[in-house]
């Protein structure tokens, strides 16, 4: 199967990847390019810039033509209007190309946040994707790797995407670490909030702790021999007051949900100015002094979807300040950072923004300035660091969130902007929606049962039905017996309508918006 995605690859004329990513959790490593992150879902492992994607999963071993059915619906999700597919056979597989679909959200918001206005903006809603699913049978299961892209990519970006395919390998059994998935639960939403991949051996301690003036975020430690990793966040809010007889200042500090005060009024706002304030910080809660030895900035998406987001983020921040007396500076910040103390070295990956703003006055001038920093930091020596890094990046790879949780946290928080918000919740039930859908869609085709819906009754039943078949169910109208299994325009369907019998909607799924007869 391997040698059969390099073959592939080759012949398509692909380009070398940068970086290579070891995953020992979940099994696998590949080559990642500059601006591509990598998210292992429940259904899947899912990698790319926020214009390309690719979503690789297995299924048990069988016929390749019987595991179209789930991508056949999943492209109804995804297309604006009617899809087009495409099938070619080639020895030992099938490729099927769907086209004149619509942006994939969902996989989006698997990679990133998904700011408001990109849902209403006529680029992105514009935008008309291909999706391939290349099936290969192996040994013992079937691998379906799929490439969704723009149908106007660029030939650089389609090179891109598949180099990572072709650097895709999976672990053998002796290159693996065992983990257990550990559980953070919200105490004000009485549900679980997230899940975090553990290394067998290692401690992890997580919470939700304000991550700005009314949200919630996760921060958490995970603690290994000689390593370490967290994510800290911090808010800031400074104040400062200057008359004609004096004035003074004070900043307050959240941290992980501690609160202290700070003297003065700090406003860190360059990346000079933030490398400052966190070795100011470690040295505080260490003892220790620490010494910069990079300051850069940080990875980001580079792609053109990637650029338009962040510009619409950008746009609607700065939105947030309409109608107010005065008009705020907002400036964000990303930046990485690696600092070393003695042996130990510290590097940090940074993401933020600040606010800052001042009203001048004849009697007095006040001004406010607030930051909010999301800090990831490993933690140990080089050695020790570099030993680690195929657990840290499994870690990070595989750390999700509940799906529910995110809406309803954003309910819990919300004080303005209703309508606004309510486009977000209804845009991430959509996608919770459809990630429920994949789930439950490819549970039935592995187990070949599908859900089959009585339309005069509303009654649901789960049948048996290979993957691949594409006969009816009908009900019988006295008995309630089913038979399915019925050639399409056969003698016997046929002669089950003229008897009174009543042909069934089916679903893979089973949710709303997927009947069909």
């Amino acid at each position: 199967m391997r040698r059969r995605l390099v073959a592939l690859a080759l012949a398509l004329d692909l380009a070398l990847a940068q970086e290579r990513k070891v995953d020992a959790l979940h099994g696998y490593a590949l080559a990642l390019p500059e601006g591509y992150a990598a998210r292992v879902l429940d259904y899947g492992l899912l990698v790319g810039d926020l214009e390309a994607f690719l979503l690789v999963r297995g299924l048990p071993l069988k016929p390749p033509r019987e595991a179209v059915a789930p991508f056949l619906e999943e492209a109804r999700w995804l297309a604006p209007g009617q899809a087009r597919h495409h099938f070619k056979a080639f020895p030992g597989g099938l490729l099927l190309l769907g086209q004149g679909l619509g942006y994939p959200w969902p996989l989006a918001g698997s990679l990133t946040g998904i700011p408001l206005p990109a849902y209403q903006d006529p680029f992105l809603l514009g935008l008309r994707y291909e999706a391939a699913h290349l099936l290969l049978p192996g040994p013992k299961s079937l691998l379906s790797v799929s490439a969704y892209l723009p149908a106007d990519a660029p030939a650089q970006a389609r090179k891109e995407a598949l180099a990572v395919l072709r650097s895709l390998e999976f672990l053998p059994p002796g290159a693996r670490v065992p983990y257990g998935v550990q559980a953070v639960r919200d105490p004000v939403l009485g549900m679980e909030a997230f899940y975090a991949p553990v290394p067998q051996g290692w401690r992890f301690q997580g919470a939700l702790v304000p991550a700005s003036a009314h949200l919630r975020h996760l921060a958490f430690l995970l603690q290994g021999e000689g390593v370490s990793l967290r994510r800290d966040l911090l808010y800031t809010q400074a104040q400062g007051l200057q008359g004609a007889f004096g004035g003074g200042a004070q900043t307050s500090l959240l941290w992980n949900g501690q609160g202290s005060q700070l003297p003065g009024f700090l406003c860190p706002a360059t990346a000079k100015e933030v490398g400052e304030f966190l070795l100011s910080l470690w040295g505080q809660e260490t003892g220790r002094a620490w010494q910069v030895g990079r300051v850069g900035p940080a990875r980001i998406f580079q792609s053109r979807v990637g650029r338009r987001l962040q510009e619409l983020q950008e746009a609607y921040e700065a939105s947030m300040a309409a109608g107010l007396p005065f008009t705020p500076q907002r400036q964000g910040v990303r930046l990485e950072l690696e600092a070393t103390s003695g042996g130990l070295v510290r590097k940090a990956y940074v993401a933020g923004h600040v606010v800052f703003f001042n009203q001048p006055s004849t009697f007095a001038s006040s001004a406010y300035c607030s930051l909010g920093l999301e800090v990831v930091l490993e933690e140990g020596t080089r050695e020790a660091l570099a030993k680690a890094q195929p657990l840290l990046f499994g870690f990070r790879a595989g750390l999700r969130a509940h799906p529910q949780w995110g809406a309803l946290e954003a309910q819990r928080g919300q004080q303005a902007g209703r309508t606004t918000t309510a486009v977000l919740l209804e845009k991430l039930r959509q996608d919770q929606e459809f990630n429920t859908w994949m789930r439950q869609s490819w549970a039935n085709l592995l187990s070949d049962q599908t859900y089959v819906r009585d339309p005069s009754t509303g009654e649901i039943f789960r049948a048996y039905k290979a993957s691949f078949d594409t006969g009816t169910f009908w009900r019988d109208p006295v008995f309630g017996g089913v038979v399915g299994a019925v050639e399409r325009g056969g003698r016997l369907e046929e002669a089950l309508r003229q008897g009174g019998w009543r042909q069934l909607e089916e679903s893979l799924s089973g949710l709303p918006g997927t009947w069909q007869r």
